[in-house]
């Protein structure tokens, strides 16, 4: 996944580009054949050249004229391990539908039934199916109708249990957003 932000974001318009990769899945966990996790900035790097190149042949590959030809002028590599879940096959027979069997309780985010991972645009699509859902409901018209729970979770008791890697127990601990005195209902 790549975006050019010169072009997407006022702030960092110029006359030359800034782009924005993002390899997943990122090691053999979530389905890669390799581990890029492990591997060093430089080779992750040589990667996505080599992505790019593939992509844009006339503005960074072997056919790019010279004068013209793009140049990596500074890079960084962030490595976010757990950004995305591990996309494996028959994994979506577990996320939710939009439309619940509780009357005007519609389900949008990146963990509910889309084609892409659990990503932004995930959720977007995930929003744009929810809408579709409500849009349904309002003419009366049938909508995707409600996904089968997988039979493995079905008929099953469920402990809670502590997250991974979470201190405290406020409301920033799980994103809630806390500010000054105001309550997150």
């Amino acid at each position: 996944v790549y975006a050019d932000m010169s072009n997407c974001c006022a702030e960092y318009a110029s006359e030359t580009s800034m782009l924005e990769l993002v390899f997943a899945p990122c090691c053999p966990e979530a389905g890669s054949p390799i581990n890029w996790i492990a591997k060093p900035d430089s080779e992750i790097i040589d990667a996505a050249l080599k992505e790019l190149a593939r992509l844009f042949p006339t503005e960074i590959g072997d056919d790019a004229p010279e004068h013209k030809k793009a140049k990596l002028t500074k890079s960084t590599v962030v490595r976010v391990p757990r950004s995305v879940y591990a996309a494996v096959p028959g994994r979506n027979k577990f996320r939710p539908s939009q439309q619940t069997p509780i009357d005007n309780f519609i389900l949008a985010g990146d963990y509910a039934s889309q084609k892409y991972l659990g990503s932004m645009e995930g959720a977007v699509l995930s929003g744009k199916l929810a809408a579709e859902v409500i849009c349904d409901k309002e003419m009366n018209r049938d909508s995707k109708g409600l996904k089968d729970v997988h039979s493995s979770v079905l008929g099953k008791e469920f402990s809670s249990k502590d997250p991974v890697g979470i201190v405290g127990s406020g409301a920033t601990v799980y994103g809630g957003g806390k500010q000054g005195n105001f309550e997150n209902p």
